[in-house]
């Protein structure tokens, strides 16, 4: 057996615009209920990057970040029966209080005292951590980890597309790594044409090698209409009123993306038309079954998402990559 380290290494943002690797104590030997893992590949997400740079409405530096993490067994706690050493999982970031109507409702991404690893919680990006198993994901072991790696940000997409009840022409605003992944959910799904829009001309391309039937400029956006589905990826006001516009009468318009303030929306046409205006908040776990399912059963061809990897040491240079505009999605080796 490897003997572990006395220490570990740690991703944290100390403040607004840094990127530091942080030395800690190894952790504690898992509790009764808990799993330690060893982080294998670490997404780097948008909203990390609106964090890190002071963009996010609720967090703000200093933080310990990271919630898109595929990782290795390491030890388990006692009462631990459903994971054993050496298995692969994926960590779902959201922590709930368990107990409320929501968490009861099976609808834990609506409790109102949940926290997000790399938010408000500290977050996954430590090559060794103790997380509760009731938080973790299995991986089939034929599932390449670059790839099960993938699976937080497609349950993202795979939970979106399921707020839409007609999808037989379905318009996407942003193509970045979630635009992306509602592309590939949407067409998971059975939708009828995709159109995306997005002012990158490579993340365009790209969605049309995905699937997307057209990958229009933003400034087509305002002569794009008649869409039963409509989704939001960007959430600036500009797109809230164009998305609007271009949804058909009785079809839905779903905001996926973060806003960093507050909104309006045009109620006049909103009400005449009926259309429906629906919020998509992260996941519940099925969501995250879904996207390891159909990753493991290639469904979903989400590799070409992966715009680079770097290592852990790279890791500050991992971060301006990431926010580069024709960057998708990058992922730091943990090992």
């Amino acid at each position: 057996m490897t003997a572990l380290p006395n220490r570990i290494q740690a991703i944290e943002f100390p403040a607004l615009g840094e990127v530091s690797l942080v030395s800690h104590p190894f952790p504690p030997a898992p509790g009764p209920d808990e799993v330690q893992l060893r982080p294998d590949y670490l997404g780097i997400c948008g909203t990390d990057l609106h964090v890190l740079h002071g963009k996010h409405p609720w967090v703000r530096p200093p933080v310990r970040t990271g919630h898109e993490v595929v990782a290795r067994v390491v030890a388990v706690g006692a009462a631990v029966t459903r994971f054993r050493p050496g298995q692969r999982v994926i960590v779902n970031p959201l922590v709930t209080c368990g107990t409320c109507r929501a968490c009861d409702a099976g609808q834990p991404n609506h409790c109102e005292s949940a926290k997000v690893m790399g938010f408000r919680l500290p977050g996954v990006a430590s090559t060794y951590l103790n997380v509760p198993a009731a938080q973790l994901h299995a991986v089939p072991d034929g599932l390449a980890p670059t790839l099960a790696a993938l699976a937080e940000p497609l349950a993202v997409g795979i939970h979106a597309v399921g707020r839409a009840r007609d999808l037989h022409k379905v318009l996407i605003i942003g193509g970045g790594t979630i635009g992306l992944c509602v592309l590939l959910a949407a067409r998971l799904a059975g939708a009828g044409p995709i159109d995306i829009v997005e002012p990158v001309a490579a993340k365009r391309e790209l969605a049309l090698r995905l699937g997307a039937q057209a990958a229009h400029a933003p400034e087509a956006l305002s002569g794009l209409g008649d869409y039963s589905a409509v989704f939001d990826c960007v959430a600036a006001q500009a797109t809230l009123d164009e998305a609007c516009r271009a949804t058909a009468g009785g079809g839905t318009m779903v905001v996926v993306g973060v806003a960093d303030a507050a909104r309006a929306l045009p109620l006049p046409r909103l009400q005449r038309f009926e259309i429906d205006v629906l919020g998509s908040g992260m996941y519940v776990p099925a969501d995250i079954d879904a996207a390891i399912a159909a990753l493991a059963a290639g469904e979903i061809a989400a590799g070409a998402l992966i715009s680079a990897i770097r290592p852990l040491a790279e890791a500050k240079d991992a971060y301006e990559q990431a926010g580069q505009r024709d960057s998708v999605k990058v992922l730091i080796d943990m090992g």
